[in-house]
């Protein structure tokens, strides 16, 4: 089925959304921006609500004001284009307007009231593109591109402009070991994934080899650190640290540099665990702990119990464990809130509300230009 209508607004994950007044049903359009006017068609994909669908834009009657032609050539394939920067065909100032509106749309849905953080400011990227430090690419052993999100295949590259210089370097250097026979399947099908980041040497590439996490882009973590840096200058009687999700110690270093009196840092990964010992940083104890095990805060307790202060910085998925939280952690006074994920940095804030927190200072920042994505960070104080 055809259908043509206007872009109104983007959804959560950054899809176009239109109207087929025919049927009074909305759909998911990749690659559209609001006030696009175009040929739409209904595809086979399901979704989770009867009152929407997907559709595929067919062309373009009257773009948005804010579209542009993307500076990729791969984003522009008309046949199984690539999707990791599906926000390159609008300007850059719309693209950070629409990252404002996510989070403003996540606070409002758990509860909050959106007005008390329409002021709220966004960092934006000094570069927009060669700004990337890693990416996982995939390989099949024959070509090596990226997933296609739409139909799961995979788009063959030769470049990407969004990776830094080293990056791109490393990206080259594994194409050019394709015809390695380790690399390949004896049956098509199968795809290994290879992790590159800025810190390698050529000689490191291998495919199915996790790299440890690090943050994405290296002049917006900067700038995230020196944000942690004067956040915490400014909690008088700083005591005790605790940080959860501290990895390899990124942001662990700028809380030694405070003048808290101890840090208790804690990690799921062991390698992260030694890279951040190795640094041998003053007042930190480094522990590994699953963070997502149930009864979690109950096994933590006696360690984290007399903490005024915690810094957090978690994966997609949030707090998640929430049941013990509080019963654990009494003395808090101050939470600092790292967050990749609006959706469920709104769920835990809503929950932290209901225990007499108060989300006091929030800032945006841009990690990843031309992507839906956003990070999110705040200061959390306890009312009590």
């Amino acid at each position: 089925m055809k259908f043509s209508g206007e872009v109104t607004h983007l959804s959560q994950k950054g899809y176009g959304v239109v109207k087929n007044t025919h049927n009074a049903v909305s759909y998911f359009v990749h690659g559209t921006w609001p006030g696009d006017i175009g040929e739409f068609e209904v595809i086979d994909k399901p979704a989770h609500n009867k009152k929407f669908a997907y559709a595929r834009l067919i062309r373009i009657i009257n773009p948005s004001p804010h579209r542009q032609y993307p500076a990729c050539v791969y984003v522009n394939l008309k046949d199984n284009p690539c999707t990791g920067c599906p926000w390159m065909i609008a300007d850059y100032a719309s693209q950070l307007d629409q990252k404002r509106k996510h989070f403003l749309y996540a606070m409002k849905r758990v509860g909050f009231d959106a007005a008390d953080f329409d002021s709220v400011p966004i960092q934006p990227a000094l570069e927009l593109f060669g700004y990337r430090n890693r990416c996982q690419v995939k390989t099949d052993g024959r070509k090596l591109g990226f997933i296609n999100e739409e139909s799961g295949q995979m788009v063959a590259v030769s470049d990407c402009i969004v990776l830094n210089k080293p990056c791109r370097t490393l990206l080259k250097t594994a194409i050019q070991r394709l015809s390695d026979e380790s690399w390949r399947f004896p049956v098509d099908g199968g795809i290994h994934f290879i992790d590159l980041d800025d810190t390698m040497q050529r000689g490191e590439i291998q495919v199915d080899r996790k790299r440890p996490f690090r943050q994405g882009n290296t002049q917006q973590n900067i700038w995230m650190r020196a944000w942690l840096k004067e956040k915490l200058a400014q909690i008088p009687n700083l005591n005790k640290v605790v940080e959860l999700f501290c990895g390899s110690g990124n942001f662990t270093q700028i809380i030694a540099g405070s003048e808290c009196r101890s840090i208790r840092a804690y990690e799921a990964d062991q390698s992260a665990i030694d890279q951040l010992q190795s640094k041998n940083l003053p007042k930190v104890s480094a522990c590994v702990a699953d963070l997502f095990a149930p009864f979690i805060w109950r096994s933590l307790k006696k360690h984290v119990s007399d903490a005024d202060t915690l810094v957090l910085d978690p994966p997609r998925a949030g707090l998640k464990r929430q049941s013990g939280f509080f019963e654990s952690f009494r003395a808090l006074k101050t939470m600092i809130y790292i967050s990749c994920n609006p959706e469920t940095f709104a769920r835990d804030a809503w929950f932290f509300k209901r225990q007499g927190w108060s989300v006091d200072e929030v800032q945006l920042i841009d990690q990843f230009p031309h992507t839906p994505h956003v990070e999110v960070l705040a200061m959390l104080r306890n009312n009590a």
